[in-house]
């Protein structure tokens, strides 16, 4: 097969490249090639399951990016990235055997095996070797945007000198997540140290970027080259032809040294072609076969064995050689694969969370409990206040005290009294002294000190680099989050409302919920997201949405919601300390509505905990957040008409929950009401309600058993959150409703 493209001997850099290293971007570009097209088999056979996009034609890409990095640097990559581990896997191999491991591991994974790199929880689109720089693949285009983001700025954090490589192609390039992140990388820190690198193969799935073959055929850009995106980031963007590996190398080069100088980052845009339709469904009507055949004219194998040899470095026979090497190291991959297990059902929940130390969260809890006690005759006494100041009942009452009040408790108890955000604040800024990988990065939350105060003071004390204002990009913000704590730190990051969690949801769900389980417990993701939602200031529907139903239903991620000032400082620490990542959910209203006892003492409240605010016998009430105070203020006026007594449980955390005491409660009251300010359709109400039914006792009863009457749910009506205030007032549960409910189930 010819050639059409031959190099300037003079400027060709095969020159300045030893003989080895260039025989070894050979060897791995034909292992790629012939890995691809043992999948193909593979899936035309069914012994692969599910899709696989294959990389073939491309290969100069990963190969030459790869070669201009060390093993200090990492890479993220996109469903079609079998070339891309394929090459990275290499760099870490110093043997033959190493090599043939590593692509066992990848055969292995495509077949859903447990000797896969991510023991057949990933696949094809989702391959992983985080330990080793591979940062993972995403099924969603351009998903791994923002994750390359994170961990380049981590490793600016770290000042480690090392540089993220984020492959996507050009089907990536008009999402937003690409515009997001380039953005993001641009303006955080004075530019990050990652590398954009798209493979524009000139197709995302049958749609043509610019130029096209089929004239009928529609297009996704009308500017031809991606690498002038660039200039709208004020960052540079440069071009390599993507079917040569040097030109390749050349130019990844000298983007990497551009972000190890600080001069970061870069978009290189490689123009390249894939073989293989999209997938292989694909029936490829969007080209022709003349493109394709031309395109094959330009094979990246052939040029370098072509360059290869016209410079003297290696024979036919020497590189018919190394391509045998390459043949016979995917035949015994495929061999390996098809003899290894599938991963027991028995493991399937294996390595979704990271465990929590047994004798650790025992201590924790001990400790904890011990502290409460000292706590709870203080917030007893400042809704007993309150209560009084109030006069005639008229919907919940806070516990909120006049100044004077304030300071003779503080001296009563010598405990200091604070509002919800200032105790979420002193949680922040102790978290921030303890451990340096502790960062802040959201809208307004340095200068302007959060939408609600909850980070005031932090810019001040931390500065911008910790405590980092971004612009308005929800969806980078969380993914950065998910890079930064993937390549070890601890990032909180603040959504101004939970509403806007929605804009952010691909990444907090698809990456940092589930990749420590996608790539087969092999990572952690310990970042922790920040926001608000509720009613109360009428301001309709797109900031009064109270979400926590969305994120308690997908797995991977847990979700705390406190609903005093005490019980924010101690679990938001606690978050901050743990290895999962968190949905943390304040409530608008409790930022300044509610005051309480927070000890200067460094204490963690453990996830997974549940309070009892007030002790009773006659029914349960199970609330949360802001809902915790409407049940107690019904408890409390129960108890003093009526002489009923409820007893109020608060789950603080809803996953992991405490059904344990939860169920213990409802044993000892036969009754229980169960409240949320979220919907009640498909809300949390139900889910806790069902956990009740189905938990079972030490004497092999369960919570269905011990109910003497039917269950109560008071939760939110089902529509969007009014603004009016007299409706809005309507939409969700008030105290006369469940003073209401606890007449009807004690008649």
């Amino acid at each position: 097969m010819a050639v059409t493209a031959k190099a300037n001997r003079g400027a060709d850099p095969i020159h300045s490249e030893p003989r080895e290293k260039l025989l070894d971007y050979l060897r791995t570009m034909y292992e790629i090639r012939f890995f691809e097209e043992k999948v193909y088999e593979l899936v035309r056979s069914r012994q692969i399951k599910g899709a696989s996009h294959l990389y073939a034609g491309q290969e100069a890409v990963a190969v030459g990016a790869v070669a201009s990095i060390s093993r200090d640097d990492m890479i993220t990559s996109t469903h079609r990235g079998h070339g891309h581990c394929g090459a990275i896997g290499n760099l870490w191999c110093d043997s033959d055997e190493d090599r043939q491991t590593h692509w066992n591991k990848m055969l292995a994974e495509l077949m859903g095996r447990e000797t896969g790199y991510c023991r057949g929880r990933g696949g094809s689109m989702h391959i992983a070797d985080v330990e080793k720089g591979n940062l993972g693949a995403t099924g969603i285009v351009g998903g791994n945007i923002p994750i390359a983001v994170g961990a380049a700025l981590a490793e600016s954090f770290k000042q480690s000198g090392a540089v993220v490589l984020c492959f996507f192609g050009d089907g990536a390039v008009n999402t937003g997540s690409f515009h997001e992140s380039l953005n993001l990388a641009a303006v955080t820190h004075d530019g990050l140290p990652v590398v954009f690198i798209c493979e524009n193969n000139l197709y995302a799935m049958s749609m043509p970027w610019h130029d096209r073959s089929v004239p009928e055929a529609p297009y996704a850009s009308r500017l031809a080259d991606v690498s002038k995106r660039a200039e709208a980031y004020g960052i540079l963007g440069l071009q390599c032809n993507g079917m040569d590996v040097l030109d390749v190398k050349q130019k990844v080069s000298q983007a990497v040294q551009m972000c190890r100088e600080g001069k970061g980052p870069v978009l290189v845009e490689a123009r390249t072609y894939r073989y293989f339709g999209h997938s292989l469904s694909d029936q490829q009507r969007y080209r022709t076969k003349d493109e394709l055949e031309e395109y094959r004219q330009r094979d990246p194998i052939l040029l370098l064995r072509h360059r290869l040899q016209e410079a003297g470095v290696a024979t036919e026979q020497e590189m018919d050689a190394v391509m045998e090497q390459a043949r016979q190291t995917i035949d015994e991959a495929e061999r390996f694969a098809k003899a290894s297990p599938l991963p027991p059902a028995v493991e399937l929940f294996e390595g979704l969370y990271v465990p929590k130390d047994p004798i650790e969260f025992a201590r924790e809890r001990e400790a904890e409990e011990a502290l409460r006690a000292r706590i709870r005759p203080i917030e007893d006494e400042i809704r007993r206040l309150a209560r009084e100041q109030a006069g005639v009942p008229g919907g919940a009452i806070m516990p909120k005290l006049k100044k004077e009040d304030l300071q003779r408790l503080e001296e009563k108890y010598g405990i200091p009294i604070k509002y919800y955000n200032e105790a979420l604040a002193q949680a922040h800024a102790e978290e921030m002294r303890r451990d340096w990988r502790v960062f802040v990065m959201g809208e307004d939350v340095g200068l302007y000190g959060g939408a609600y105060a909850a980070t005031r003071g932090l810019w001040d004390e931390f500065g911008g680099r910790r405590v980092i204002d971004t612009p308005i990009s929800e969806l980078a913000i969380a993914g950065a989050g998910a890079g930064a704590a993937m390549r070890g730190m601890r990032p909180i990051v603040e959504f101004q409302y939970v509403d806007f969690t929605t804009l952010g949801s691909d990444q907090i769900l698809h990456n940092a919920a589930y990749n420590r389980y996608m790539f087969g417990g092999k990572t952690k993701v310990p970042v922790v997201y920040r926001s608000q939602g509720g009613v109360g200031r009428c301001i309709a529907a797109h900031h009064s949405e109270s979400m926590e139903a969305w994120w308690l239903y997908v797995p991977g991620i847990y979700l705390v919601m406190p609903s005093t000032p005490y019980d924010a400082k101690g679990l938001l620490k606690a978050a901050v300390r743990d290895d999962n990542p968190i949905m943390f959910l304040e409530h608008k209203l409790l930022y300044s509505g509610a005051m309480g006892p927070v000890p200067d003492d460094d204490y963690v409240i453990p996830l997974g905990v549940a309070d009892i605010k007030k002790p009773g016998e006659d029914v349960t009430i199970v609330a949360y957040s802001r809902m915790v105070h409407v049940a107690l203020d019904a408890a409390w006026e129960l108890e003093e008409t009526d002489g009923i007594r409820c007893e109020v449980v608060d789950p603080r955390t809803l996953h992991p929950l405490d059904i344990a005491t939860i169920a213990n409660s409802v044993r000892k009251t036969g009754s229980v009401i169960l409240m949320s300010e979220g919907w009640t359709k498909g809300g949390v109400a139900s889910e806790f309600l069902r956990q009740i039914l189905e938990y079972r006792f030490e004497n092999g009863y369960s919570g269905w058993d011990y109910l003497d009457m039917q269950p109560i749910i008071l939760a939110a009506k089902d529509v969007p959150v009014p603004m009016s205030e007299s409706l809005e007032d309507a939409s969700i549960p008030t105290r006369e409703d469940v003073i209401a409910a606890v007449h009807a189930l004690c008649q």
